[in-house]
């Protein structure tokens, strides 16, 4: 979603309707544009949160394999470890 902005209507409008001169239209019209390009439109903020949820995602089962990795890795060690001892 874009914000659409037209400055010449925009300096029309501050000269007919607001008063201003034409510099100080053309220099309100050029702060508005300046502001209105750092603005973070909703598309913006879904792409980057569905990419945050997809790199929390592959966080959270790289996690998992490793806790599964170590879980399996000292079950064995305790059985070898059990047998060692009692067999």
């Amino acid at each position: 979603m874009t914000l659409p902005f037209s400055s010449r209507q925009a300096v029309r409008k501050l000269r007919e309707h607001g008063g201003f001169e034409e510099a100080a239209a053309d220099a309100i019209t050029e702060v508005v544009e300046d502001a209105t390009k750092e603005l973070v439109t909703k598309e913006y903020f879904d792409e980057r949160l569905r990419s945050a949820v997809s790199e929390m995602r592959a966080e959270f089962y790289r996690a998992i394999f490793f806790l599964a990795g170590f879980i399996i890795t000292v079950a064995g060690a305790s059985l070898v470890a059990a047998r060692w001892l009692f067999g």
